[in-house]
């Protein structure tokens, strides 16, 4: 395994070290293309390239969203390094996994923050997804990995946090621009899909910008590699996306706004999201999500002390179960997570003389969850809850300070540190004749402290150590039975971290105008106190602490452009165990590799390329008497091809149309990625056509 993981990383790295043969007079070298580690990072502190960041984080923007023309979230996040869907394959099923940290059952946000506009959305339903929204409805996508991300948004990032940003009107409408309409119409051959967005922009008046956009998404289940249909993998639904913003005072860095975003899927499907393990039984659910944000950011007309930015949200993920007689006389079931949230954060600079300066970031947040499932029979009665799914209310409150202390171009220094409280009141659930009547109290502190060292232009080490406090929620409190009892006694989980790792940057190396950057990442994680639901004799809780854990593993993302020509690739090596049994961890995903060659010139707005996905078999697994596909059981390796094209002119008459065409799986490989549950989708093209007005 050894000798396959270094002949891997090695090919990788030599296919995207510069070739000399690519270098090209400067007078005759087309624009380099972008690189993905020069991008701007905006959710770890002050904006900064991604590649002086002393954290892993990685970002799609919105040319890689269009790029991938995905039907789920998953299709976005699966490319990134450490990053994993896990448990199903539809919209309404996956999870996911960061670093070997996630759950099959899709409740992965326990230890991953999940966050639309700066909204913290969670979900937790047995055999349901994490997350429910739409791709088309975001313009950017950052991934900050490891526990250092907790600091600014909140205890219980172990794994680390995504942030999905929705598009504005100003993505769309050019300099004076008074309107801007985008349509766009998709096609996939597999699963016969159909999409159809379209987004209207509209600036009435200087300072004043509103944007709305509607978003139908449907698809069957698709098909695999050996031709069999996939249950749980289908699509139905229909979202919108309104969102304004007013400046004041004609400055654009003082306003108000506000955004307000529905997603909505109402079909007959089965049962079982994850892994559609019940079989043809069908029910109809009506999934409903919905996110709300009022905001307000001043930059005191550019005060170095002052830059407030502030917002309150409402967030209400929802889903109405009906036609389940199959699950015994239920009219229907309701399952709901609704949340009020609020933040304000202002961020200082400092000028320390020479070349030092000072950034500290000072912030609050609050929010209270409920969490109901009324349970209504044919007759009328309602129950609230059952045991194995209690309500509950969460409150949540939380102090945070970040410093960034900036020497020259050389040196960042970062330390932090958050104050978070919990209070769980649980709900009206009845078990064996009585309900919980005591509260759950409990507090915890996340202290960092990450820097970053250039020693010269070129080559550059960071490195982080952090420790993080998850506290435990609704679910792990309150969950009991007639024989087993809730376990209010549960300690919250600790995470200690460690990380290190080095930056390569060149430019001009082997060719005028060209350009490679790399960041490898080196990581330990060792979790204690982790709270795992246990089978276990009458008399005990479902949730206990029981486990002492370590994931370990490395990160590497590398890119080469010369011209027009790019080589982008990462690979991920993860290794998870629980120290006390010395058993391997069932949620480590298996080592893999991804690399991109491509083309893309600037001139004509052509541009094409082929991906492959390269997986190592995983058989470093604790096989049980519940294991799973996703879960406990082994998976071989694979290799995936997949081959893009894209017509986007720049200028000219064409300027604004968009064609694209993919080919995912080439070869139409049969093949399962080792913590999903069900096989992955057969050869497919894509076909997309859209046009800004």
């Amino acid at each position: 395994m050894k000798k396959t993981r270094l002949k891997l990383l090695l090919g990788t790295v030599m296919i995207l070290a510069p070739i000399p043969a690519l270098a090209q007079d400067e007078a005759n070298a087309p624009e380099t293309v972008r690189m993905a580690l020069d991008r701007m990072v905006i959710s770890a502190g002050t904006e900064k390239v991604a590649i002086d960041t002393p954290q892993a984080v990685s970002t799609l923007d919105q040319e890689d969203i269009d790029q991938t023309q995905a039907t789920t979230i998953g299709d976005l996040l699966e490319a990134m390094p450490g990053v994993n869907v896990q448990g199903g394959v539809g919209q309404l099923g996956q999870g996911f996994n960061i670093r070997g940290m996630g759950t099959a059952i899709g409740d992965s946000d326990n230890r991953i923050l999940l966050t639309v506009d700066g909204v913290t959305k969670f979900y937790e339903q047995y055999r349901m997804g994490a997350l429910f929204t739409e791709p088309e409805l975001y313009k950017r996508v950052e991934v900050l990995r490891g526990p250092a991300s907790s600091t600014l948004y909140g205890a219980g990032a172990l794994a680390g946090v995504v942030n999905f940003t929705t598009k504005d009107a100003s993505d769309f409408l050019g300099e004076g621009d008074p309107l801007a309409v985008r349509l766009k119409a998709a096609t996939e051959t597999n699963a016969q899909a159909r999409t159809l967005s379209g987004i209207v922009a509209v600036q009435p008046t200087e300072g004043v910008e509103l944007l709305g956009s509607y978003n139908y998404r449907r698809t069957d289940d698709y098909k695999s590699g050996n031709g069999d249909t996939v249950a749980a993998s289908a699509t139905q639904s229909d979202s919108w996306l309104v969102k304004g913003r007013v400046a004041i005072g004609g400055n654009k860095n003082h306003a108000i706004w506000a955004s307000y975003q529905d997603w909505i899927s109402d079909a007959p499907q089965v049962y079982d999201q994850i892994s559609a393990a019940t079989g043809n039984s069908l029910m109809r659910r009506r999934v409903h999500d919905k996110t709300a944000v009022l905001g307000y950011v001043n930059d005191f007309d550019g005060s170095k002390i002052f830059n407030i930015e502030a917002q309150v949200a409402y967030s209400l993920s929802k889903v109405h179960q009906t036609e389940t007689t199959f699950l015994g006389p239920l009219a229907y079931s309701d399952f709901s997570y609704e949340s009020w949230q609020a933040k304000v954060q202002n961020s200082s600079e400092f000028d320390l003389g020479g070349d030092w300066t000072t950034f500290l970031i000072l912030g609050g947040q609050w929010s209270t969850q409920a969490r109901r499932n009324p349970r209504v029979a044919l007759d009328g009665t309602v129950t609230p809850g059952a045991g194995t799914h209690p309500e509950g209310d969460m409150d949540r409150y939380g102090l945070y300070g970040q410093l960034e202390i900036v020497w020259s171009d050389k040196l960042t220094i970062m330390p932090g540190v958050r104050v978070d409280w919990t209070s769980l009141k649980p709900g009206a659930t009845v078990v064996g004749g009585a309900r919980l009547t005591d509260d759950v109290t409990d507090s915890g502190v996340s202290p960092k402290l990450a820097a970053l060292y250039n020693f010269t232009p070129w080559f550059g080490l960071f490195g982080s150590v952090a420790r993080t406090v998850r506290m435990p929620n609704v679910d792990e409190i309150f969950t009991r039975s007639a024989t087993r009892p809730n376990n209010p006694d549960l300690r919250p989980e600790k995470s200690d971290n460690v990380e290190l790792g080095f930056t390569l940057s060149f430019d001009d190396m082997l060719g005028k105008g060209d350009r490679f950057r790399a960041k490898t990442t080196l990581f330990q994680n060792d979790v204690r106190d982790l709270i795992v639901n246990v089978s276990a004799a009458a008399g005990t809780p479902y949730f206990q602490n029981i486990n002492r854990s370590r994931f370990k593993g490395l990160e590497v993302e590398a890119e080469y452009g010369i011209g027009g020509f790019f080589a982008r690739g990462n690979a991920s090596f993860i290794d998870g165990k629980n120290r006390l049994t010395g058993d391997y961890l069932n949620t480590i995903p298996a080592n893999d590799y991804r690399l991109t060659l491509g083309y893309a010139d600037a001139g004509t707005g052509l541009s094409g390329g082929w991906t492959g996905e390269f997986a190592e078999r995983q058989d470093k697994v604790t096989p049980g008497s519940f294991a799973s596909a996703g879960s406990g059981l082994a998976t071989p390796g694979y290799t995936v091809h997949n081959l893009f094209f894209a017509f986007k002119p720049q200028s000219g008459a064409a300027k604004g149309f968009e064609f694209r065409i993919a080919v995912d799986n080439v070869f139409d490989k049969q093949y399962r990625r080792h913590l999903s549950a069900l096989a992955a989708e057969g050869q497919s093209f894509k076909f997309t056509v859209a046009n800004t007005f």
